[in-house]
């Protein structure tokens, strides 16, 4: 899919608001909402008919006697666990799966290899609490990187150096902005919590860097972790995007830009209160109800009971 300024461009042609400025005109915010509005509304309606299009995995660290663990925070309505499963070793072998439960089975106290897990506030519970160290492996649906313009580009940190290494602890971070055919967008950078750092196909370098400062020549960030950062070093000429896991492409298939462009346009044209807009409407939903469709799961194999592992299994 081209990045968003290219998909603004077009939707600007199709309304007929190419002219604009500080003062006249449609500002490009409006047409980024729009566009994550339109990225958020088919992924919700592709998830409630298949749920399993944006699944993920992650393992996490089991801590003995801790019965609670955070949900990944990208995952989707923070509560869209498809599967839980529980190593005692941590070895790929050992895993079995654990069953779903609700909280009037809660147990706290009780420690053990668990057996069941409870989904509650972003959080999975563990039953019985692990007695010891272990892993567990999550799948759930991933909630899509969010969408925003090339803010900012940076620089190089002195002469000859091509890239920037961040900070894993300790003090602020200087990113050096460059002059470039983008101007450096400093007012929305500055009233922005976090920004992204990617490189010129929209890959995330460097995610959730928590802003201190921006002016025309530079962007001060906190020092980061490894658990934010995908990449210690920034090279020279990669892009600051708006808002802690974005970026300027998204993630959805390329036949799916329709789409955005059909609901970013039919939002405008209702600003603009055009009598076009209930046409647009009714091609929009269409096209919503077609791409939906063309999501589901092709399943000519010949399908077989699932045999799963269960606690049982693993300890005879």
């Amino acid at each position: 899919m081209r990045r968003l300024e290219l998909i603004i461009k077009q939707i600007r042609r199709q309304t007929e608001n190419e002219e604009f400025d500080s003062f006249v005109g449609i500002s490009d915010e409006e047409f980024v909402q729009y566009i994550n509005d339109a990225q958020n509304n088919i992924q919700a309606k592709i998830i409630q008919q298949h749920p399993r299009v944006f699944i993920k995995e992650k393992v996490l660290t089991a801590v003995s006697g801790k019965e609670k663990y955070d949900l990944p925070i990208d995952c989707f309505l923070n509560n869209k666990v498809h599967n839980v499963e529980y190593s005692p070793t941590g070895d790929e072998d050992d895993y079995y799966v654990l069953e779903e439960d609700t909280i009037k089975y809660r147990n706290p106290g009780v420690t053990g290899n668990p057996v069941k897990y409870i989904r509650l506030s972003g959080q999975v519970l563990l039953t019985p609490q692990p007695q010891g160290s272990g892993t567990i492996r999550l799948n759930y649906a991933k909630r899509l990187r969010s969408l925003d313009k090339r803010r900012a580009q940076i620089g190089e940190t002195s002469p000859g150096l091509g890239y920037v290494t961040l900070n894993t602890g300790g003090t602020d971070q200087t990113l050096n902005l460059v002059a470039s055919s983008i101007s450096v967008d400093r007012d929305s950078i500055g009233e922005n919590d976090y920004v992204c750092i990617v490189d010129s196909k929209g890959k995330q370098l460097a995610t959730a860097l928590e802003v201190v400062s921006c002016n025309n020549d530079t962007l001060v960030v906190k020092s980061t972790t490894d658990t934010v950062s995908l990449s210690s070093q920034i090279p020279k000429g990669s892009y600051v995007v708006l808002g802690p896991d974005a970026s300027t492409h998204s993630e959805l298939d390329e036949t799916v830009e329709r789409y955005l462009i059909s609901y970013c346009s039919w939002k405008i044209l209702k600003r603009d209160s055009s009598v076009d807009s209930q046409e647009a409407m009714m091609e929009l939903t269409e096209m919503l109800r077609e791409i939906v469709a063309s999501y589901a799961m092709i399943s000519d194999d010949v399908q077989f009971i699932p045999q799963l592992n269960t606690w049982d299994d693993w300890s005879v």
